[in-house]
């Protein structure tokens, strides 16, 4: 089974408020391999210009936000019937799986859904999302958190995340022309990202680390640039690639 997250970076223009990269989100859906699988995608400009205008990671702290979460809610839920669509249109069994109608911070991520889905040969679909918090009312569940608890509970056999860059470098590629691609990272490697910016559910150090946690637990872990032709079915089918690797834990 392939755990696969698309960032939303990749299939959306995050500067443009609810714009969708229709060619990119198109040919990476026809890329696809019809194997066992669940897909991830993240926001992008559905999920993080309000989210980030309006800090919803913080937690309701006026009665009046609680709307924004509401509005962020439907963009997400808007943006994942459109990918779903698309993977329909290629033959795809794709099947929505929102977060928020299941999880709370705090509750063990429950995957028996994902399980029965897969059981009967469908692609489970889901995204970051909204969702409940005891403390903070509610919160910002990111696709990144998503992919590792999936992975912890799924033992997949591989994890593909699918960015808009080659891979992991050793600062930002996109503000650093002399950025360095890291083809492989051992398993208990840290790397410094100070020249990275944030986004609302975490700078790339965050999602680095993310994904060091599920390359711990024995799964192998690929970085790779979507907005690059072939890539993705390469990657799906174990085939060279260039991107980032992880080696795995012994």
């Amino acid at each position: 089974m392939i755990l696969l997250k698309m960032g939303g970076s990749v299939i959306t223009d995050k500067k443009t408020y609810r714009k969708i990269k229709e060619h990119v989100l198109s040919r990476i859906s026809r890329e696809l391999i019809k194997t066992h699988m669940v897909i991830v995608h993240g926001g992008g400009s559905f999920g993080h210009i309000v989210s980030d205008r309006y800090k919803l990671q913080n937690g309701i702290r006026d009665e009046n936000e609680k709307i924004y979460y509401s509005i962020v809610g439907k963009d997400m839920q808007d943006l994942n019937s459109i990918v779903i669509d698309k993977l329909i249109k290629y033959g795809i069994p794709a099947i929505s799986v929102p977060v928020h109608a299941f999880h709370m911070v705090g509750e063990t991520f429950r995957v028996n859904r994902f399980i029965d889905l897969l059981d009967r040969g469908f692609v489970p679909v889901t995204y970051g999302d909204v969702v409940l918090d005891p403390k903070r009312g509610m919160t910002i569940c990111s696709g990144d958190q998503i992919m590792f608890h999936l992975a912890k509970s799924l033992h997949p056999e591989r994890v593909i995340f699918i960015t808009d860059v080659d891979g992991i470098f050793d600062k930002n590629p996109k503000l650093f022309s002399d950025a360095k691609l890291i083809e492989e990272i051992k398993g208990d490697e840290n790397i410094l990202f100070g020249s990275n910016v944030a986004d609302v559910t975490g700078s790339m150090e965050g999602k680095f680390k993310v994904m060091k946690n599920i390359a711990k637990l024995g799964i192998e872990v690929l970085v790779i640039n979507g907005l690059v032709p072939g890539r993705v079915k390469k990657a799906m089918l174990g085939e060279n690639v260039k991107g980032t690797r992880w080696k795995i834990y012994d």
